[in-house]
């Protein structure tokens, strides 16, 4: 899987107008979504919601999953960058 396969993965799950965001760095990816569906969430259950999505595709490949340690990075936001 590479940064677009995630970012193609992700896109269905959020609106139209979300800001997704991969970059690949070896076996991890940085991932940054802007979307109006996380207002009012926690960072938490902001990140939870995007590993909901991904969790399922890496269980469905071998034994691959995504790493979670504090190198990994699921930046979140309600808020729109101009």
């Amino acid at each position: 899987m590479n940064a677009d396969d995630l970012i193609a993965l992700l896109k269905p799950h959020f609106a139209e107008d979300a800001q997704i965001q991969a970059v690949n760095q070896g076996n991890k990816f940085e991932v940054l979504i802007i979307d109006d569906g996380f207002e009012g969430k926690r960072l938490v259950a902001r990140q939870q919601m995007v590993y909901a999505i991904a969790n399922p595709f890496y269980s469905r490949r071998s034994n691959a999953r995504p790493n979670h340690s504090r190198s990994d990075s699921c930046r979140v936001s309600s808020k729109k960058q101009g």
